[in-house]
């Protein structure tokens, strides 16, 4: 093959470039109307193609010519193109609008451990909210499905972090995960590293549990129990008002019984019994599987209806496991049943997740990526009396609320309208996540084009911006 005598320029690329991108744009939808699902037209290419002359170019298809140095040139550049995402992104993220795809950086970094192949496809870092897409793909196994919990991971930056499944594609044995990062990040080196995966996941309610009532109230007034030192304890949660610091948290004797529960292998119950007038459930979950898999106990009465009873739970103990000390190993469920009339008509069940799979490994990447701060504030009043009130901030990801005592709001009781100057309204009953207990995250299904936004109303509440 003959060199060129010409000089390939810039110019020459930018040419080029533009040729594969007009014949990317054969295959392109219609760009959307303001009535279509969509806000804009797919923000996939740097030259939009009107209609007609998108119809006008598969009417009449010219040959192009193309240097033979252009078209080797041409090549290299539709590879790297596919390397940059252009095709890889919608290919990969077909679930997404491609309005959100438009404003994703592709990053396509690969880390490969245990058989498994994680990939960051796309991130997006906007205001204080980063978003990155991740996949997963079982090479050797079937290890992937679409009850994954990505269990153990660090993301850097931001003081608020979440991990969710959004799609699952059974023929590739791939789940793809979407990240949420809330906080501020000093720098654009951004690192995603995974050490622990689940899957296999199953729940099932009303698991029976045998209880001999009779011996349980005959003994309720000899139990044996101890104060619990506040070095063991790992874990408090539920309807409590429990000070750690300075309240003596009584317990059972570990171990006294081995009673199973009926489908659960995981876990047995190692005590029961009543301690200062409330019943309390010990169980012992196996150290390896069991510090996995978790569940509770619940009441209900002869017709199989659930009772509300405030309960509360505390994780304790030590045990070593690869040489390190970790605690946790006992979980102990304790009910306040005083405002039960007939104990001995109890039914107690129990609501159990178990996980099949569990894979532990270092998948690890780190890239680039910059900030588009582009941002609206407000602030609302949540409740009738103005003592709950929220600071928020509008991006084009979504809408961050922040402020004291969020916790105290429930998820499905927010709803969300975007208005836009031009009238058409953005609006989702669901969405939204707690990221934080004075943070809550309300990511938007289609990008929001921040500079057109009017107000947002937020449970009825208009929000100036």
């Amino acid at each position: 093959m003959r060199k060129s005598e010409k000089e390939f320029t810039e110019q020459n690329l930018f040419n080029i470039k533009k040729l594969f991108y007009d014949k990317l744009a054969m295959n392109e939808p219609p760009p959307v109307t303001k009535s279509d699902s969509t806000l804009y037209p797919p923000v996939l290419y740097p030259s939009a193609q009107t209609k007609k002359s998108m119809n006008r170019r598969r009417k009449y298809r010219k040959a192009i010519y193309i240097p033979v140095t252009a078209a080797l040139s041409l090549c290299l550049v539709t590879g790297a193109a596919a390397s940059m995402g252009i095709i890889d992104l919608p290919s990969i993220l077909h679930f997404l609008g491609a309005d959100r795809i438009g404003i994703l950086q592709p990053v396509h970094q690969v880390s490969e451990d245990q058989g498994i192949r994680m990939e960051v496809i796309g991130a997006v870092r906007d205001g204080d909210t980063t978003e990155i897409y991740v996949s997963l793909s079982d090479l050797t196994g079937h290890r992937i499905d679409d009850t994954l919990d990505v269990y153990d991971y660090r993301v850097t930056g931001g003081n608020a972090n979440n991990a969710q499944i959004i799609h699952y594609d059974e023929a590739n044995n791939t789940a793809i995960v979407r990240f949420l990062i809330q906080g501020k990040v000093s720098k654009n080196r951004i690192t995603v590293q995974i050490n622990t995966l689940m899957s296999g996941t199953s729940r099932q309610d009303g698991y029976n549990v045998q209880v001999n009532w009779e011996q349980l109230l005959q003994e309720k007034q000899n139990n044996n129990y101890y104060i619990l030192d506040q070095d063991r304890i790992s874990g408090l949660g539920g309807q409590t008002d429990i000070q750690l610091e300075t309240d003596p948290i009584p317990v059972l004797h570990q171990d006294v019984t081995n009673v199973p529960v009926d489908g659960i292998d995981w876990m047995h119950i190692s005590n029961m019994g009543f301690v200062e007038g409330k019943l309390h459930i010990q169980i012992n979950p196996d150290n390896e599987i069991g510090e996995y898999n978790h569940g509770y106990f619940y009441f209900t009465d002869e017709q199989g209806q659930t009772l509300d009873i405030p309960q509360y739970s505390i994780s304790y103990g030590r045990y070593m496991k690869n040489g390190v000390d970790i605690g946790g190993d006992y979980i102990e469920y304790v009910y306040d049943l005083s405002s039960v009339d007939e104990l001995d008509k109890l039914r107690l069940q129990g609501s159990f997740t178990s996980i099949s799979e569990v894979v532990r490994g270092n998948w690890k990447t780190t890239f680039n990526l910059s900030q588009n701060a582009l941002s609206k504030t407000g602030n609302v009043q949540l409740d009738a009396n103005g003592g709950l009130q929220a600071n928020v901030t509008l991006s084009s990801v979504g809408v961050t609320l922040t402020g004291e005592a969020l916790s105290k709001i429930r998820m499905e009781d927010l709803n969300i309208e975007v208005h836009l100057k031009d009238g058409i309204k953005l609006s989702g009953a669901s969405g939204f996540l707690q990221l934080d207990q004075d943070l809550i995250k309300w990511i938007s299904p289609k990008t929001i084009p921040v500079n057109d936004v009017s107000y947002l109303l937020i449970n009825g509440e208009k929000v100036t911006l």
